[in-house]
């Protein structure tokens, strides 16, 4: 339609990917003439209205470009919860024959990439894009997006080219578009009573340890042979995510070398032992109030009967060292219903528990802990920039009371 000759590897490329999505409609369609239970399903359940809380954890939504070497775009395929989401909303949608049907509320409705603005409309709009002859995400980044190259450092501190989509162009026509289907309020029209946020960045240098492995890990960059890191040799298919790879060991690495290998030893200078050290600070520094404090990580989290993670390591030197009571010390992942995640956050409210570890996702939204909360500590950094929006941002789910 463009007017522009299709090469052989792009023909090659979208055949390809027709066979894929056949083989994927074979699947499904398999499933469902084998299934052997017969269920009530969506369209028979008669519900007209989904409201949808986070909404920005169903934005990893399927999508179909041809721009397949711009950078930042996400994950094309989406993911199988966020497919489930777009069919119940196409189930309201088709019955009632109007973009109806779906609230989102989010704090951080887009965060990664402009791709996820388009991906709310896909879900919201489909007959207002449909009218606008807008049919897929190409037509509508050659409407509203600006691609751009331009110069950036990649993981091993090395200048490379990338091309990515960087801005909005037809920005007002966006903005009324966007405007019709949001409504919005900030902390201070709703009247959040949150205290002005400190900060404290502690630099911590690296281990000798860290240092060779950092060199080891720029070599891997470089070069692929993940010998270095005490590793059998790259497949086909890792040889294609190696900057992931070295991207996750580098995140393990920063937080603790026995993320690595367990046959690396504790260190007095790690972020274990200095996290465990500002802890003890701040609990006898307000012991008096009975302050509590979060502590987040993604990483390392806390698995029963599991061996060596970050949260027990820090626990064992509260106690050991710091003389802390264990009862005072919990994390999240211990509780395991209901009624026992209720048990911990009003035990955190009372002061009888002081230290609550846990991960963004289990405790990074909807606990109301902080009535005594002192402060928080990020021994990892989230790894989605809306989960760094959440945790920082929205004051109670974060515990920033």
């Amino acid at each position: 339609q463009q007017g522009k000759n299709v090469s052989r590897a792009m023909l090659k490329g979208l055949e390809k990917r027709k066979h894929n999505l056949e083989a994927k409609l074979e699947k499904v369609e398999h499933a469902i003439k084998s299934r052997t239970d017969d269920v009530v399903d969506f369209k028979q359940m008669g519900i007209d209205h989904i409201f949808i809380d986070e909404s920005h954890q169903f934005k990893n939504l399927t999508f179909n470009t041809r721009h397949d070497r711009v950078a930042g775009l996400g994950n094309s395929e989406g993911s199988q919860k966020a497919l489930n989401m777009l069919f119940a909303i196409r189930t309201i949608q088709e019955r009632t024959g109007k973009d109806l049907g779906a609230t989102f509320l989010s704090g951080t409705t887009i965060s990664n990439s402009l791709t996820e603005l388009y991906l709310l409309f896909k879900y919201l709009r489909p007959k207002e894009l449909e009218r606008q002859d807008i049919r897929c995400f190409d037509a509508w980044s050659a409407i509203f997006a600006k691609k751009t190259p331009d110069f950036e450092f990649n993981v091993t501190n090395n200048v490379v080219q990338k091309e990515r989509f960087r801005y909005f162009i037809k920005v007002p026509e966006l903005a009324a578009f966007y405007n019709e289907i949001t409504d919005y309020r900030t902390a201070e029209d709703v009247g959040v009573d949150r205290p002005h946020k400190n900060e404290i960045l502690h630099h911590i240098p690296p281990t000798p340890e860290q240092e060779d492995f950092i060199q080891k890990l720029m070599q891997f960059a470089k070069t692929g042979d993940a010998t270095l890191l005490g590793r059998p040799p790259l497949s086909e298919t890792e040889e294609k995510a190696k900057m992931l790879i070295a991207t996750d060991y580098a995140r393990k690495m920063a937080l603790d070398m026995r993320m690595i290998d367990s046959n690396y030893e504790d260190h007095p200078d790690n972020k274990a032992s200095h996290c465990a050290k500002t802890i003890a600070e701040y609990y006898h520094k307000y012991d008096a109030q009975k302050g509590t404090q979060f502590v987040f990580s993604d990483l390392g989290t806390y698995q029963p009967g599991d061996g060596w993670n970050v949260y027990s390591e820090i626990k064992r030197k509260l106690t050991e060292d710091y003389g802390i009571p264990a009862s005072e010390v919990r994390f999240i992942q211990e509780c395991k219903t209901d009624k026992a995640r209720k048990g911990v956050i009003d035990a955190m409210n009372a002061g009888t528990v002081r230290v609550l570890f846990g991960s963004t996702s289990m405790l990074g939204t909807g606990v109301n802990a902080q009535k005594r909360c002192v402060t928080i500590h990020h021994l990892d950094t989230p790894w989605r920039p809306s989960d760094l929006q959440q945790r920082d941002g929205r004051g109670v789910r974060a515990g920033n009371e």
